[in-house]
């Protein structure tokens, strides 16, 4: 083999060795934007996620809060017609006692 031979072939195994590491480099770059692209997909779902957790969340105790809220509101309504009831039915006997006491008053 003649050194001419020899210096192309080392030539040639250099540029196959070149063309290798730029295949190497370019799969690289390749596989780290696709790891990339699939990061920001697996975040971006899990904070969709994590929001319509909390949407739930939010409404779940906005319900127990308005049922709360309505059964407060019930109990002191029954309260103030207990109440009332009670009320109206002292009124005619306190209206009773004052026009007693008041003819009593004028008759003295």
């Amino acid at each position: 083999m003649t050194r001419h031979e020899i210096l192309s072939k080392i030539k040639q195994a250099e540029a196959d060795a070149q063309a290798s590491i730029e295949r190497a480099q370019q799969e690289r770059d390749k596989r780290i934007a696709d790891a990339t692209a699939e990061a920001t997909n697996i975040v971006r779902n899990a904070e969709a996620e994590a929001q319509q957790f909390y949407e739930k969340r939010l409404a779940d105790a906005d319900k127990g809060v308005q049922s709360k809220k309505q059964a407060i509101i019930d109990d002191g309504m029954k309260k103030v017609n207990a109440m009332k009831s009670g009320a109206s039915g002292k009124v005619n006997a306190a209206v009773e006692h004052l026009l007693k006491e008041f003819m009593g008053l004028l008759h003295a």
